[in-house]
């Protein structure tokens, strides 16, 4: 109100209100402000005073503080040693109790090895700085956490409190604290506090000590150097991941050994997109947010960023799209138009390159239109021969030795685009042509290719349909045939043909909503048999992210299990697991994903945790059959890939000749 009616002057005149209101003169309008001023002033003079009698009394009490120094000191003290107090009483009453070191921690100089949390003043300024808000403490709110200067603050071992006086406190904050009406810090008395600390420490409140609640039971396992969270699920046999914190915890008892050499490499494509509608979902954005997120993000108390650690490789800049003369080494090459004939058409490429010289909008949107959800631009082709390339230089480097694995953030995607067929925002297979190319010229004999995006990869499904060298592994939303990209070959019986029958393996959802245990279930109850037994020289991910939790395909999958999931695919191949962005398009979800998936990439402990996890599934999961402990829709799914594919895999027909694919379900 006083900002909006005092600064307000009508033109046809002021009148002035009693100076008490301020030490200025205050002036309002005459027409609607002086009827609100009316009403303010009445309120202010009689009405408050009369109605809240207390409230006044609280206000003229104040004034008299801030002008008496004495008085100004004596009731500071006494409120907090007051509040003091009534927190020591609160805690005692709480359901988990602290130790008798923790109330001796928090009386003495607001620090403790407890777990409750309490916050200095280094604490503070790591949070921030100077000049930001300080984080808030319960222990602070309460009055137990008393502001003294870093000289005079007492310590929690029992040693004599000291006090704050208001010497320490600078004159200009003193002027300031003053004039803003708030009391100053003066000399604080803690021998009330000493008092109540030594009769808890004494016995005095054997509930303390004694009585220990399940709640403080819970506080003592936080306190204790345990590797691992501890997870109560007893329903569900796939207890999430080892969270961040007990890996840093696990990471500051030992030396920590060097990070895994992983690569990483950026194609925006930046001249793709849609000239329609610039806000696509599909749009460069989606990588120049993960590359901003991967440099500023660190794990627990590194000090280098995830970026940081992992190996930049660079993308090809403008200058050096057109063809090689110095052929040096297969990454450095520009790839020809033999290595993406290995997996697409020559009429297709014919029409490719015609699109990529073609400068009419109206030409690209036909072309456009004669395909699945997709659009082009000039540069489109482009951008897309950028994005493969770009992929097939870091799977060089990792089947070559020099990395041991890597993520691709590149666009557009690419396992929806089949061999004459472009779709699904994808115009060139980027993981189906590294495939090849690793087959062709690093001497990859094996490859496993894993997609676990939410819908089908069919464009890598037909590249491979008839190879025996080349093992393919899809999770996805099926219902039939009545999820995009709306095909029935998605389905458990397509198992491949000819030669490479038994080698395409699909896991079709017929319910959404599937989470981190439907897919670490599918995991080892098929991908890992099947794999182990395939043996690869290479693992390839089809690392679409639109199955997390909270992005478009609707599915309840967590950044930690993806990170699970990559370390199981880790036990494989030596290692060499390469990963490509595929979809994934809620911001947000995308960078938290990739953060993770990065992250136990790098993580040179990935081999323990994975033990260690599997321990773990086992023994939750106990005599049960991990399969009735999942969604029934997504066992049933799992039961019938498993039974079409029994005659293909020895590891399969060993179950099934067990009686664990059981159609009960």
């Amino acid at each position: 109100l006083h900002s909006v009616v005092i600064p307000f002057r009508h033109q046809r005149g002021e009148r002035a209100l009693p100076t008490t209101l301020g030490p200025s003169k205050v002036v309002a309008p005459r027409r609607w402000g002086s009827a609100l001023w009316r009403w303010h002033w009445h309120w202010h003079c009689w009405l408050g005073p009369i109605t809240f009698p207390s409230i006044h009394r609280r206000k003229i009490m104040k004034r008299a503080a801030s002008s008496d120094p004495a008085l100004d000191g004596r009731l500071s003290s006494l409120k907090r040693a007051n509040s003091s107090l009534f927190s020591i009483a609160t805690l005692v009453d709480d359901d988990a109790h602290p130790t008798d070191a923790t109330i001796a921690g928090l009386v003495g100089g607001g620090k403790s090895t407890g777990s409750l949390l309490l916050l200095d003043d280094d604490d503070a300024d790591a949070g921030g700085g100077e000049d930001a808000p300080a984080p808030y403490s319960p222990l602070k709110a309460r009055g137990l956490v008393i502001e003294c200067s870093d000289d005079d603050a007492p310590v929690p071992d029992g040693a004599a409190s000291s006090s704050c006086s208001s010497s320490d406190v600078d004159e200009e904050e003193e002027g300031v604290a003053a004039e803003a009406g708030k009391p100053t810090p003066t000399t604080i008395d803690f021998g009330r506090i000493e008092e109540a600390a030594a009769s808890i420490t004494s016995g005095a409140l054997p509930a303390l000590r004694n009585s220990k609640s399940d709640a403080a039971k819970e506080l003592q396992l936080r306190t204790e150097n345990t590797p691992e969270k501890v997870v109560a699920s007893q329903c569900c046999p796939c207890e999430p991941p080892t969270s961040a914190e007990a890996d840093c915890k696990r990471g500051t008892e030992t030396a920590t050994p060097a990070d895994h050499r992983t690569g990483l490499v950026f194609e925006a494509g930046s001249k793709h997109y849609d000239r329609r509608n610039r806000f696509h979902k599909e749009r460069p954005v989606r990588i120049t947010s993960v590359q901003n997120h991967l440099a500023k993000t660190r794990q627990c108390d590194d000090e280098k960023t995830i970026f940081e650690r992992c190996h930049l490789l660079e993308g090809r800049g403008e200058n050096e799209v057109g063809p090689v003369e110095s052929k040096r080494s297969p990454e450095e090459l520009w790839l020809d138009d033999h290595d993406y004939l290995r997996v697409h058409l020559p009429g297709y490429m014919q029409r490719l390159d015609r699109i990529a010289k073609c400068n009419c909008h109206h030409r690209l949107d036909i072309e456009a239109e004669q395909f699945k959800s997709i659009y082009f631009t000039n540069d489109s082709v482009r951008e897309a021969k950028a994005a493969a390339s770009s992929l097939c230089r870091l799977v060089a480097r990792v089947a070559s030795g020099d990395l041991d694995s890597g993520f691709a953030v590149i666009r557009p995607p690419g396992h929806h685009a089949e061999p004459g067929l472009a779709g699904g925002y994808c115009v060139i297979n980027n993981v189906a042509v590294a495939a090849a190319y690793a087959q062709e010229k690093l001497g990859m004999k094996k490859i496993l290719i894993v997609d676990w995006d939410v819908h089908h990869g069919n464009g890598t499904q037909r590249c491979f349909i008839d190879k025996p060298d080349v093992l393919f592994f899809s999770a996805h939303r099926y219902h039939g045939g009545n999820f995009f990209p709306f095909l029935e070959h998605g389905g458990p019986t397509s198992v491949g043909t000819g030669a490479g029958e038994g080698f395409n393996i699909n896991v079709g959802w017929n319910d959404k909503n599937m989470g981190d245990d439907e897919y670490l279930v599918l995991w080892e109850k098929l991908l890992m048999p099947v794999a182990m037994e395939f043996k690869p020289d290479l693992v390839l991910v089809s690392a679409g992210f639109d199955a997390a939790r909270g992005d478009m395909g609707e599915c309840d999958l967590s950044p930690e299990c993806f990170a699970r999931l990559t370390r199981r695919l880790k036990t494989l191949a030596g290692g060499k697991v390469v990963c490509a962005l595929e979809g994934g398009y809620v911001r947000s979800v995308l960078c938290r994903c990739i953060e993770s998936v990065v992250a136990s990439l790098l993580d040179p402990l990935s081999d323990d945790k994975c033990k260690e996890e599997l321990q773990r599934f086992h023994k939750n999961v106990g005599d049960n059959e991990m399969l009735d402990c999942i969604n029934h829709s997504a066992a049933r799914s799992i039961r019938t890939t498993m039974r079409a594919h029994t005659k293909y895999w020895a590891c399969l027909a060993t179950e099934c000749n067990a009686g664990e694919l059981s159609t009960s379900n």
